[in-house]
């Protein structure tokens, strides 16, 4: 493709940073596979973490951040108005990620990028086969809106610790449905 090495090496310190790509010294690069406990920790620390970039956000910039949620929900509606899951979860991950754009603190904006990409990666994979999912979640984004808007967080913590639990279900079933992998991933359920 007459690209040099050291591009290609950058980039994948790039996707292995996000934790998108596994690098085995001297046996290979790897796309990330996932399992239900891996899910499960991945959305412990990404609620551990939301709420407080969330908290942070307002407190740093929060007409900024209204605004720009608003725009994002309006992308959201859009898409599933065209029924395009694409960009539906481009603007899901857009809602989750202007807290920590907008947060002021490089650690905790760090910390998030840890599993940002996984987390992407899993919104993209399950968009397509659950549309009633997709219709639930925006529902629920709208009220975290609000929620966030009057500065409602312990409301918040309760809504948004249930829209992670449902996603953390429907990864779950992506698993076992074949959809985010083997389907023998969801042997290690620890349900």
């Amino acid at each position: 493709m007459g690209i040099s090495r050291t591009p290609i090496r950058d980039c994948m310190a790039i996707l292995s940073k996000e934790g998108l790509v596994v690098v085995r010294s001297k046996r290979g690069s790897f796309v990330f596979e996932t399992n239900v406990a891996d899910i499960g920790e991945i959305c412990d620390y990404r609620l551990m973490l939301e709420l407080q970039g969330i908290k942070a956000a307002i407190g740093q910039a929060r007409g900024d951040y209204l605004a720009a949620m608003t725009q994002i929900l309006r992308g959201m509606e859009e898409a599933l108005e065209r029924g395009d899951s694409v960009a539906y979860g481009t603007a899901d991950t857009a809602f989750h990620q202007l807290a920590f754009d907008l947060c002021g603190n490089s650690y905790l904006r760090d910390a998030y990028s840890l599993v940002a990409g996984r987390i992407a990666a899993l919104r993209a994979n399950i968009t397509a086969p659950y549309d009633e999912r997709r219709r639930e979640s925006f529902g629920e984004h709208c009220a975290m809106a609000d929620m966030i808007a009057d500065g409602r967080f312990a409301e918040l913590e309760a809504a948004l610790s249930l829209h992670v639990r449902r996603t953390r279900d429907v990864y779950i079933r992506a698993i076992r449905e074949g959809h985010l992998g083997p389907a023998s991933a969801a042997v290690d359920d620890p349900d």
